[in-house]
């Protein structure tokens, strides 16, 4: 058997993975697909057939930067790191030797040191689950890019937090919400012409998060 019928026979072999983790809290939670259900559905497999995958080849960003964060009439400046990796997997099969490179793309977000585990993390389930079709069971064309790059004339609810006042949204969540759809800090900026999140106007700061929130994880 080759190395691709093996690939084949593992992707028949896996079903869709529902999104189940959550992330988050209220109003800013999202959904993901964990890597414990990724790993958990593909090593079994990867033993049956007898493949291994690695890292063998990246490159990696950082981008850093502060912002004023506002809660309860409180302002405080935050910084905020993000790291942006592509990684090389190399699938070997042990029997033949045979071998066969995907790529997988992360980014995370993280205050102290964490940011590129995070990114790590991601990428491998990204590289797994567009290889092995893992499908979350939800469609990415199903918000018009429209909504996301110019506002959508559609009524929003506001967004409330358990105290049932209005929440502001500041760059930082925007951010966050659309690294966990797997869009960078400078593909926002260049859809909204503006060297920086902080000068969206609020407005459209609000419509965004929204319109991000129910998009898939690209």
């Amino acid at each position: 058997m080759s190395l691709y019928e093996k690939i084949y026979n593992v992707m028949c072999d896996t079903e869709a993975i529902e999104k189940k983790l959550s992330v988050g809290s209220g109003n800013n939670s999202y959904k993901a697909i964990g890597e414990r259900e990724v790993l958990n559905m593909i090593k079994p497999l990867f033993k049956k057939y007898k493949l291994i995958i690695f890292p063998v080849d990246g490159e990696i960003t950082e981008q850093n930067s502060t912002f004023e964060s506002t809660y309860k009439n409180e302002v405080t400046t935050k910084t905020r790191n993000v790291t942006q990796l592509k990684v090389i997997y190399k699938i070997v099969d042990v029997e033949t030797g045979e071998s066969e490179q995907i790529v997988g793309f992360g980014n995370g977000a993280d205050s102290q040191d964490k940011g590129s585990g995070k990114a790590f993390t991601y990428s491998l389930k990204v590289a797994l689950s567009k290889t092995f079709m893992l499908f979350s069971g939800e469609d990415t064309d199903n918000t018009h890019s429209d909504d996301i790059t110019t506002g959508s004339n559609k009524p929003t609810e506001t967004l409330k937090d358990k105290d049932d006042a209005e929440i502001t949204i500041t760059a930082a969540m925007l951010l966050e919400m659309a690294l966990s759809k797997g869009y960078t800090e400078a593909q926002i900026c260049k859809k909204y012409k503006v060297s920086e999140l902080k000068f969206i106007k609020k407005d459209i700061k609000k419509v965004a998060y929204e319109a991000f929130s129910k998009l898939a994880n690209k």
